[in-house]
């Protein structure tokens, strides 16, 4: 077989065409390390070799500008080298790449860790779906996960908080326990909530109140006053967090204008 012409691409990439009809394409690295030019010769055996060489180089600088954007898991990088290349060209690329040190999923869950701790409310629950999610192997999940436990301090937990309570309309005890349950969502556990302190919390749910309390008051009870329909506007405001004097109080102060 005979190069019959070598067409330039984009980005660095050009088409070999042989007279046979077959093509290929290949980096300008592997035009040069290969002598692809126009008029060589090859045989058969020569030209699969060339052919999965220059695979494989086109598979590991692929490989490398998927890093270059953020680390990435072992598994990830298979997922993305199946699109286009073999197993056997993977397995090798894979196989530099940790050679080298560009694949390590220690490292990766340790960046992932920094990140989640640094930049986000995420905990470490959060870390351990992810990983598992990358099928890092469990031995580094269980070490990162708990290196991450490890650094959740009160002033994480107490930050978080104060977040959503800036966040949060509605009466203060539906507040604690809508956190609770978005902590838990979050990877956070028992212990990680203990540290939180509502002591020194200064939240006034006072005209929350008043505006559930209107609102639950012309649902049920502006046209029917009846003792069912006051039942209804009480179990609608305590599903809301609000505290039973409080509402029995409103209640009693609507009902002496009328007498």
């Amino acid at each position: 077989m005979r190069i019959a012409k070598v067409v330039e691409l984009k980005a660095g990439m050009f088409k070999i065409v042989m007279d046979n009809g077959d093509s290929f394409n290949a980096h300008e690295e592997s035009l040069v390390r290969y002598r692809l030019i126009k008029g060589t010769e090859l045989d058969e055996a020569e030209y699969d070799r060339i052919l999965n060489a220059i695979q494989y180089d086109r598979a590991y600088v692929d490989a490398l500008k998927y890093i270059s954007y953020k680390l990435r898991s072992i598994n990830e990088m298979k997922d993305y080298l199946d699109e286009d290349y073999g197993p056997e060209i993977i397995s090798q690329t894979i196989h530099r790449l940790k050679d080298e040190g560009y694949l390590n999923d220690s490292h990766y869950a340790e960046a992932l860790k920094n990140t989640m701790l640094n930049t986000g409310d995420k905990g470490p629950g959060a870390l351990s779906r992810e990983l598992k999610k990358h099928r890092v192997d469990e031995d580094i999940i269980i070490r990162m996960t708990r290196v991450f436990d490890s650094e959740v301090d009160e002033a994480r937990m107490n930050r978080i908080k104060a977040k959503e309570l800036k966040k949060h309309k509605g009466a203060y005890r539906q507040f604690k326990m809508k956190l609770q349950e978005k902590l838990y969502q979050k990877g956070y556990n028992k212990d990680h909530i203990g540290l939180i302190s509502f002591e020194d919390d200064e939240f006034d749910e006072t005209s929350h109140f008043e505006k559930d309390f209107e609102k639950y008051y012309n649902k049920y009870m502006k046209k029917d006053c009846s003792y069912a329909s006051r039942q209804k506007l009480i179990q609608a405001l305590m599903r809301r967090g609000y505290n039973y004097d409080m509402i029995q109080e409103k209640l009693g102060g609507i009902e002496d204008e009328f007498i």
